[in-house]
């Protein structure tokens, strides 16, 4: 992550670049301006008039100048942001789908939001704001060195009392976020299930229960929250003191010298001036240091939710399913269970083959599919494909051949065509025979919009049978080697299942592995084997 962060960098640098062109700019103008203030004390009007343009002009120039340092910063802030969202979600897609069906997705809902929240605060937007701050500083120090040079020293020595104070207190500051974030992710995923299981929690008059535990669960995240803001208050004050202190000296030592009259009355302002344009940046630089030394943290336990445990190197380019698939000796369990889920499992599926999958439930069925579709590597034996150990064909041509249909289905907020393609280039022709096959016909036409129709939030304006339909013929449209059914039919009335089964075992060139339990007598005949798993295969 930190090295897309990076490429951001260029960015950032033409953002402070334009924030340090300000930041002289306008430096350079109060400073013009606290010379004419001492040209009209001194009673020099002439020098006055010929110096007041070109002080008029560098004014001007300071309002396009503010508008670009504004612009210039968003532009950044906002390709950082995206850029590093986008590069965590397609890591999240390149995780393996055993690993990531094992884990809680809690984890990355927490990563993706509050995570990132943090990582844009304490990185994103805290590394610009030192930059920036420090631009600032800088400039202020060169006013205060144009009145007296010795005052760079003191700059020098207020920056390594800075710098020491945030790096000493950085340890626990990790810490703290560390915990912070960890206690999130069980937060998220919390809430992830009490909200799924909103009907249960109504039918059993669990409310007072359940609001209990959140209540306890949301005063544990606000209390971390509460301890770290009270860490980063003692850091602050105490940075603030020694600041305090230091610019206050600074005053005083320069109101004596304009006693003895040893610094004109514009050389006075101009130092109150710089020390003004030095507060700010200061206070701002303590405060977003300690944040920034815990971006490093931060972004280690993002990234690690993105590893895949399994490193196994898949060498074997398989463009195309020519033979069988054969499975020899295979035995299954879950990591960390000792019992078997499949045991002695030998069997073939021939190309263009037709195979249903009966059993009782706990059986094994669709563990045995999750196999057949390379979710899962056997415990023992092998899977074989043409000859090649599937453990060893490249995941993503493999997954190229196949198709699925799955009792819990996603629909994308888009129009119908764009649920059926996936937003794939198909003639008219083979879209109407998907929609045909499929039995979607009667649906679209009722549509005022046809295929150009809107389904809203994952299909709920439409019924559970029409978003089944959908993903059959996404499968039927996708003319894939392999097609894959897990309960497709459990959403739909017998009579309409039966007609899309028969159209689906009629297809030619396709494997046909389903498995269900909605079994009918007379497309149970139209298989090549009706495999029944218990542990094993009969």
């Amino acid at each position: 992550m930190l090295k897309k962060y990076y490429r951001i960098l260029p960015y950032l640098l033409l953002a402070l670049v334009i924030t340090a062109i300000s930041a002289i700019l306008d430096g350079n103008v109060t400073r013009k301006m606290m010379k004419l203030l001492d040209f009209a004390l001194s009673g020099d009007v002439q020098t006055m008039k010929e110096k007041a343009p070109e002080l008029l002009i560098l004014a001007a120039f300071m309002v396009p100048l503010g508008i670009l340092v504004a612009m210039t910063n968003n532009y950044y802030k906002r390709k950082a942001n995206v850029s590093l969202k986008k590069y965590y979600i397609k890591k999240v897609f390149g995780k393996n789908i055993a690993e990531f069906q094992k884990e809680n997705n809690a984890k990355y809902l927490s990563a993706m939001t509050n995570d990132f929240d943090t990582l844009e605060n304490n990185l994103i937007t805290g590394i610009y704001s030192v930059g920036s701050g420090s631009v600032s500083f800088l400039v202020g120090i060169w006013l205060l060195s144009t009145v007296d040079v010795r005052m760079i020293l003191l700059a020098v020595a207020i920056i390594i009392v800075n710098l020491t104070i945030s790096m000493l207190t950085s340890k626990p500051t990790k810490k703290a976020y560390k915990e912070r974030s960890d206690m999130f992710d069980g937060y998220t995923s919390y809430i992830k299930e009490i909200l799924s299981a909103f009907h249960i929690v109504k039918n059993y008059n669990l409310q007072d229960r359940v609001t209990e535990d959140y209540n306890e669960k949301s005063e544990k995240i606000q209390h971390k929250g509460f301890l770290i803001e009270r860490m980063l208050t003692f850091i602050y004050s105490t940075n603030h003191l020694f600041i305090n202190g230091s610019l206050y000296g600074v005053i005083c030592g320069i109101g004596y010298l304009a006693v003895l009259g040893k610094v004109t009355p514009g050389g006075l302002l101009l130092v109150v001036e710089g020390i003004q344009r030095m507060m700010w940046p200061l206070f701002n630089i303590s405060e977003n240091l300690p944040k920034l030394f815990t971006s490093g943290d931060l972004i280690n336990k993002i990234e690690k939710t993105l590893e895949n445990t399994n490193a196994y190197v898949e060498t074997i380019d398989f463009p195309e399913f020519k033979q069988e698939i054969e499975f020899k000796d295979v035995e299954f369990s879950y990591e960390d269970d000792e019992q078997l889920i499949l045991s002695e499992v030998n069997l073939k599926v021939r190309k263009n083959g037709k195979y249903l999958i009966v059993g009782p439930s706990g059986g094994g069925k669709s563990t045995l599919l999750k196999l057949f579709r390379k979710y899962f590597n056997p415990s023992t034996g092998k899977i074989l494909i043409d000859g090649y150990d599937l453990r060893d064909i490249k995941r993503d041509q493999y997954f190229k051949l196949v198709a699925n249909i799955e009792q819990q289905v996603f629909i994308f907020e888009d129009t119908i065509k764009n649920n059926i393609t996936l937003y794939k280039e198909y003639s008219d022709q083979e879209i109407n025979e998907a929609i045909e096959a499929s039995g979607l016909t009667e649906f679209i036409k009722q549509k005022s919009e046809g295929l150009n129709s809107i389904i809203y939030d994952n299909g709920k304006n439409i019924s559970g049978g029409e978003r089944s339909r959908i993903v059959i013929a996404r499968a039927l449209l996708n003319k894939a080697s392999i097609l894959f059914m897990d309960e497709a039919f459990a959403s739909l009335d017998m009579e309409r299942a039966r007609e899309i089964e028969k159209t689906i075992l009629g297809l030619k060139d396709i494997t046909v592995i389903n498995v269900s339990h909605v079994i009918f007598k007379d497309t149970r005949e139209l298989y090549d084997r009706v495999l029944t798993v218990k542990k094993t295969i009969y």
